[in-house]
């Protein structure tokens, strides 16, 4: 049987199929390379190791260590040629507790690491005896902390062990640590075996890595190894070397932000590509009908014309997957070789065949997906309704939008009613639920709403004032199941681009006044004692560029009572009056007073609760308010009951210029303090870290949904061609009763950028009205979260949709405008 259907016409579907494929192909290289990146870490962590023993002891057990005596017994066994022991333990920094929940408090204690291609110095040197400490460069960026300064250290259990060590060693080094000093994801500090004591550190080995003698049965060694482990420490674990590169690499966080923003993007592309191929095909069934009627009059079976269609789906869904899948590779290859793209490197480049395969394989089906509908459609053509030039009445297809416009309505009144649910419980899945829910009824809903809007806009436009607006929107009308699947394209990339973009400036616009409810002093000064010099220490800090002022809040440790339970609390003496100039915002002090404790849901305190806190000069039992931000807070009148007139530790609050303290500022206020023994305390890494992250990802989204219009660009200029190629007759009249090339050209680029401004119109409105609703569900967990709707972004986005539909339409204008008025009146 011949084909039905011009391959030529169908290169908008290939083209929607190969940038989706593209799209798809390039996230799974990414994700498969960052996989090879977390196994390649996980081996250089064991080195050349056969068995690695782990610390297994409970707490307060009574099992033996991993200590020098388990070496020399694991070292005795046969076929061992090496025992390396690694010490790690977790410390604090040493700060007040209200700031704990807030800052990068844990640090790793880990041995001096050895210089290798991947573990580098950045600055200084490695520490070589006590007092002294290299640390980790994300510690170094977390602190804002250089060489030279001090960071002050102790252990987790200090609030409630008066004999937990303080320490505050020198930064001589700051080291750029690689995968085989085995990062943890927090920040560390490098130290001799000495040091590590003096800070309270365990000094048993965390970890033992057996080398193995070459030709020795890693198993054999494995069960001896584990016999000598067990009979000092039965809970230690032992486990050999593939078995530990397996379980590292799978705790490893899987994939990078990229990789999973282009894992939730990419099916934006695919949706998109769906609705091209589908609208592509089914306009190309139509312009077939008396084609297909005329075959069906000589014996052609349903069976073989479906099989028509579907034999150029898969053609165009394979010969597309394999393009893209193979453009995708070639990107992902260029871009990760760059060693610019993710941190990943070009030895980690990753191409999967099975990748490969399934990107080819989901392109493909995709196509045959989107390509079932018009193929059943065109089974439908009867030999008869064929050789009329209709597939099916006017009032069939008018009742099933109308149906069809029925159902899109009950959808999204059922989602819009999950999203004020989600909204007022506060749950950001619900409510990403419920705008599934929603998108899903506007699509349903969609012919019907494209029409009504091109409907009144027509009314609008009279024939007489604008006349070339007013036959376009009858155009349009005629057909209005393809002008809707042509704003569908618009209407989705709009629409998700809105929503992601009205996120995105919320939380950005958002996240100095999020951090200011979090933490409302730009910085912190560690370390003042009654016996320091604070007229100096005030010059000084003043004189940094970029502080604005600074005052002193002294800090008391008490003993608290809640509930006949005692445990030690820190807490900070405040003036609300005094600390406004200081502080970016008093919200969480309004009931503060003499009788009040302010506490955050850290301390475990009830709200409302009885509390008792003993000083030296004596005990208050205060009422609990639970506020998150300040820590334990209780007033100067308060404090004066507990303390009497004993001098008292006190921490410097700073207050920077801007809205926000920058970087520079904070790195200025650690040279300042250097060689005082104290220690600043900043958010300025994390302001900075933080809107680097939230441009990379707007940065992503843009270019992903550029893909999308590309994609939604060849799917409206087919079907706009497709549309001119069956007016050829009624362009013909047009031209021989007068209208010009220019008035031709003028109506098909106008009917284009009506279809691009509906449908990129309804998904800028539903788009953005979904994203405030999300913004809205996060507010109340991230208290400062406010809606901030980006006018210009969202202006820009629907001027880049109504370029598409300019765009779109200009080939088919000028072709239309080219067809002689001869030529035109002929055509059948």
């Amino acid at each position: 049987m011949p084909s039905l259907l011009d391959l030529r016409r169908t290169a908008a579907a290939l083209v929607a199929v190969a940038m989706s494929a593209a799209l798809i192909a390039f996230a799974f290289i990414i994700s498969d390379s960052a996989r090879t990146q977390m196994q390649t870490g996980a081996r250089l962590s064991v080195g050349d190791a056969s068995v690695v023993v782990q610390e297994g002891r409970r707490a307060n057990s009574t099992e033996g260590a991993l200590d020098d005596s388990l070496v020399k017994k694991i070292s005795a066994l046969d076929g061992v040629a090496s025992v390396r022991g690694r010490h790690w333990s977790v410390l604090v920094l040493d700060l007040p507790k209200q700031l704990r929940n807030a800052t990068h408090i844990a640090v790793s204690a880990q041995d001096v690491p050895t210089l290798s291609r991947f573990t580098t110095l950045s600055s200084g040197r490695l520490p070589t005896a006590s007092g002294e400490v290299a640390i980790s460069t994300l510690l170094a960026e977390q602190q804002g902390l250089s060489v030279g300064n001090t960071i002050r250290l102790t252990t987790n259990d200090a609030d409630d062990n008066a004999e937990a060590p303080h320490s505050a060693p020198t930064v001589v080094g700051i080291v750029s640590p690689g995968p085989d000093t085995e990062v943890e994801g927090i920040g560390a500090v490098y130290a001799t075996t000495d040091q590590l004591k003096a800070m309270g550190a365990n000094t048993s080995y965390h970890q033992l890595y057996v080398t193995a003698k070459p030709g020795t049965d890693t198993a054999a060694l494995t069960s001896a190894v584990e016999q000598t482990a067990h009979a000092v420490q039965p809970h230690a674990l032992v486990q050999d070397r593939e078995t530990v590169i397996s379980q590292r690499s799978e705790n490893q966080q899987g994939g990078t932000m990229i990789a999973a923003i282009l894992n939730i993007l990419a099916p934006v592309c695919a949706m998109v590509a769906v609705i091209v191929i589908a609208t592509t095909f089914s306009t190309l069934v139509a312009r077939q009908t008396r084609t297909i009627g005329l075959m069906r009059c000589i014996g052609t079976t349903r069976r073989q014309v479906m099989l028509a269609v579907l034999r150029t789906g898969l053609i165009t869904g394979l010969l597309g997957s394999v393009l893209g899948t193979a453009a995708g590779t070639g990107i992902a290859s260029a871009v990760i070789s760059s060693g610019r793209f993710a941190d990943l490197e070009a030895d980690q480049l990753t191409i999967s065949p099975v990748s490969l395969a399934l990107t080819i394989a989901v392109g493909t089906l995709v196509t045959l997906i989107a390509v079932l509908r018009p193929a059943r459609k065109a089974t439908r053509i009867s030999p008869l309704v064929a050789l009329t030039g209709q597939v099916a009445s006017v009032k069939q297809a008018g009742r099933a939008r109308v149906w069809a416009a029925v159902a899109g309505v009950v959808v999204a009144g059922a989602g819009a009613a999950v999203i004020a649910l989600g909204i007022q419980i506060s749950d950001i899945y619900v409510t990403a639920g419920g705008s599934a829910v929603v998108v899903l009824g506007t699509v349903l809903g969609l012919p019907a709403l494209v029409t009504a809007i091109i409907g009144l806009i027509g009314r609008v436009s009279s024939g007489t004032r604008l006349p070339v607006l007013h036959l376009a929107t009858r155009n349009l009308a005629r057909n209005s199941g393809r002008s809707a699947a042509a704003a569908a394209t618009l209407f989705v990339c709009v629409l998700v681009g809105s929503a992601l973009f009205v996120g995105l400036s919320s939380l950005n616009a958002s996240f100095e006044s999020i951090l200011g409810h979090s933490s409302p002093v730009d910085a912190r000064v560690f370390g003042v004692t009654p016996q320091t010099n604070t007229t100096r220490l005030t010059q000084q800090i003043k004189a940094v560029d970029g502080v604005q002022d600074v005052t002193y809040v002294p800090t008391l440790e008490l003993t608290q009572a809640v509930d006949g339970q005692t445990k030690n609390i820190v807490v900070d003496v405040i003036d609300a009056k005094a600390i406004a100039p200081i502080v970016r915002t008093t919200s969480g002090l309004e009931d503060l007073d003499d009788g009040t404790l302010i506490v955050g849901e850290l301390y475990d305190i009830p709200d409302g609760s009885k509390v008792t806190l003993t000083g030296a000069a004596g005990s208050v039992e205060l009422t609990a308010r639970v506020r998150e931000g300040w820590g334990g807070v209780i007033t100067p009148a308060t404090a004066q009951r507990l303390n009497g007139d004993a001098p008292t530790d006190t921490t410097m609050w700073v207050r920077s210029t801007g809205s926000t303290m920058t970087p520079a500022t904070e790195h200025a206020l650690h040279a300042a303090v250097r060689g005082q023994e104290l220690m600043v305390s900043g958010n300025a890494a994390g302001v900075e870290l933080m809107s680097a992250q939230i441009m990379k990802m707007a940065l992503i989204v843009c270019l992903v949904l550029g893909s999308a219009l590309v994609i939604a660009l060849s799917g409206l200029a087919n079907i706009t061609d497709v549309s001119v190629l069956e007016r050829v007759r009624e362009i013909g009249v047009l031209r021989a009763t007068g209208s010009s090339r220019k008035e031709i050209r003028r109506l098909i680029v106008t009917e284009g950028v009506l279809v691009a401004a509906v449908g990129g119109g309804l998904g800028l409105l539903v788009g953005t009205a979904l994203g405030v609703s999300e913004t809205l569900a996060m507010a109340k967990s991230a208290e400062g979260m406010t809606v901030h709707v980006p006018s210009l972004w969202l202006l820009a986005l629907f001027a880049v949709t109504l370029a598409v539909g300019l765009a779109a339409s200009v080939r088919p204008a000028g072709r239309a405008a080219s067809v002689p008025p001869v030529r035109a009146l002929s055509e059948e």
